[in-house]
């Protein structure tokens, strides 16, 4: 309403408040790709994890990661595998999780699991499921969060969503995370998977993941990078933190008299960016 009005010349929108733009005259919409991915943050610290680590890549085989994009982000975005696929150190050959309940189903019985007269797999008496809970105020995420709980229900586990008034970082399950930079590897990685960093909201834990990410980051010889971070993003697809989902793309829709906003860059978490080249607009009145 407030383009509309002409109150805002910029605006971030979600992909379906920006396509009712993309006919109207006066203004122009902008699709831009970014490094901000979706996925489920497993909850380390919750005891529920301890005794079902083991059934994380069931999950991440249960997602249809093309379907939620084309529901959820009309088309907007693509299929999430790693923290690194926009930077120059990604590493396309570790497991990409595509969506294959039947090997998910599959881990799940390997692991002692059996379907309940529910459908659902239960193990030790107790059933397989966990609550997603999500950040009010992003209705994408909400979106996103309820398409793959609706997934991993099919597959045989019992996922729920909920939208608690404030987030229980320690107490919850699992959340439906934002994250992504791209700029250095580092600047995103080490602190989000390093043990104990400051931006390690799952309290997650991995020996090896700790050693390449140190490694990586005292060298400033490309090759030896890439050789880390590759090692890096196959130990961590090995030992899920996240189940990734998607790159969700920054939808800006511009008065049209904004002439010069540039789509050759890659924006960060939010959509942060667009303003790189801000000395190369113009604005027609």
């Amino acid at each position: 309403m407030q383009l509309e009005s002409g109150e805002l010349d910029l605006a971030l929108l979600d992909p379906k408040n920006a396509q009712n733009f993309k006919e109207k005259d006066g203004f122009t919409c902008y699709d831009m790709t970014t490094a901000d991915y979706r996925g489920i943050l497993f909850n380390f610290a919750n005891d529920y994890w301890t005794k079902n680590r083991d059934i994380i890549p069931a999950v991440c085989y249960s997602i249809d990661r093309q379907a939620i994009i084309d529901s959820v982000l009309l088309g907007e975005g693509m299929p999430a595998y790693s923290p690194l696929q926009r930077n120059i150190y990604n590493n396309e050959n570790v497991e990409h999780y595509d969506y294959n309940p039947e090997k998910a189903q599959e881990i799940l019985e390997a692991a002692g699991c059996t379907r309940n007269s529910d459908g659902f797999y239960e193990r030790d008496g107790e059933e397989i499921g966990f609550v997603i809970s999500v950040m009010s105020g992003e209705q994408d995420r909400i979106d996103i969060a309820q398409a793959a709980a609706q997934q991993l229900r099919e597959t045989g586990i019992n996922c729920t969503v909920e939208i608690p008034a404030q987030m229980d970082w320690g107490g919850q399950m699992a959340c439906l995370i934002g994250w992504g930079s791209p700029f250095d590897a580092d600047d995103h990685t080490y602190k989000v998977f390093g043990t104990d960093k400051g931006a390690n909201y799952s309290s997650y834990s991995n020996e090896k993941v700790d050693e390449y990410l140190s490694l990586a980051r005292q060298s400033d010889d490309p090759e030896v990078r890439k050789e880390y971070y590759g090692k890096f993003q196959e130990e961590l697809a090995e030992d899920p933190a996240y189940a990734f989902i998607c790159y969700i793309d920054a939808n800006y829709v511009a008065d049209s008299g904004i002439q010069g906003i540039s789509k050759d860059t890659v924006l960060g978490h939010h959509g942060v960016g667009i303003f790189w080249n801000i000395q190369d607009w113009t604005i027609e009145e």
